[in-house]
């Protein structure tokens, strides 16, 4: 099936088969998704493209799923469901902090030995450039060059 941007049915925003409140993101205002309109507008290039709009005058909010939501938190569209969630109901996973621990990882794994090594504070940590790297590089170092 090709797509043809001028087909309201081949849109995947369209309202859905059943009507239901809605909501527009971008004005706000409830009605019910029947009311949602079929547009066509034509891009710079002169192409043509349709969108499924809030029908409030002036809104800019396209798709049913998109900008256009239902209000009943519980809603499930004539498939049965709304969006795809894989957990049970109050099936809720929580973060656990202990199952990572801290020691988890070797101490010089990540460089942090070579680090200690290598910084100039000798702390692991860089306070700024070493004198070699001042030397090189497009500011050479020096905060005249810097236009703020």
């Amino acid at each position: 099936m090709v797509y043809d941007p001028l087909d309201p049915q081949a849109d995947p925003f369209h309202p859905p088969e059943v009507p239901t409140e809605v909501s527009c993101l971008h004005c706000g205002k409830e009605y019910d998704s029947y009311l949602i309109e079929w547009r066509v507008e034509t891009g710079p290039d002169g192409t043509q493209q349709g969108f499924w709009c809030c029908p409030t005058p002036g809104c800019d909010g396209c798709g049913f799923g998109f900008d256009i939501l239902p209000t009943d938190p519980e809603y499930q569209d004539e498939r049965g469901g709304w969006v795809w969630d894989d957990e049970e109901e109050g099936e809720e996973e929580e973060f656990d902090e202990d199952e990572f621990e801290e020691d988890e990882f070797d101490e010089g794994e990540f460089g942090e030995d070579r680090l200690d090594d290598e910084s100039p504070a000798g702390n692991g940590h860089s306070d700024g450039p070493s004198e070699t790297e001042t030397d090189e590089g497009p500011g050479n170092g020096k905060d005249e060059e810097l236009p703020w």
